[in-house]
């Protein structure tokens, strides 16, 4: 028996400060006996990496994040958890995390929020963030990046 509360946890994974914070997160709630599984979605479209600009093909962005994934796995350590990353290829990006979860029988998704993201929402909610917690009965946990202090 797990002593977590969520023994198989899901992340959104895009590298951004807000997706690293997240694997951070799930793998302390984890607690050394549970799972966190890592999801990337591939897209053709502009993505983190560019801030928006330039498209890249999909074998470039699967070993961008792949090596993003890698560094903050080292930087964070797994503290007793299995971790691994995983991959989509999917213009929805809220529907493919909801099939991943539930084809693992996640029972908590983590997902980073864009804390200066201009598409942001009243709600504080984005986009994926929105229509993630509409389509899922799983629990979803939004945590913000950390705050830089400054000196």
């Amino acid at each position: 028996m797990p002593s977590a509360p969520f023994h198989r946890i899901l992340v959104g994974w895009d590298a951004s400060p807000a997706a690293r914070h997240a694997l951070t997160v799930a793998i302390t709630i984890a607690d050394g006996d549970g799972i966190v599984i890592a999801h990337a979605v591939l897209t053709p479209s502009p993505h983190t990496e560019t801030h928006g600009g330039q498209t890249r093909d999909l074998k470039s962005q699967r070993d961008w994040l792949q090596e993003q994934f890698d560094t903050a796995l080292l930087a964070t350590g797994t503290h007793g958890a299995r971790v691994r990353l995983e991959w989509g290829e999917s213009d929805t990006i809220p529907e493919d995390l909801h099939a991943c979860a539930h084809q693992h029988g996640c029972d908590l998704i983590v997902i980073g929020r864009h804390g200066g993201d201009s598409h942001l929402r009243t709600s504080g909610l984005g986009p994926v963030a929105t229509s993630l917690v509409q389509s899922t009965l799983t629990p979803v946990l939004l945590v913000s990046p950390p705050a830089i202090e400054t000196p």
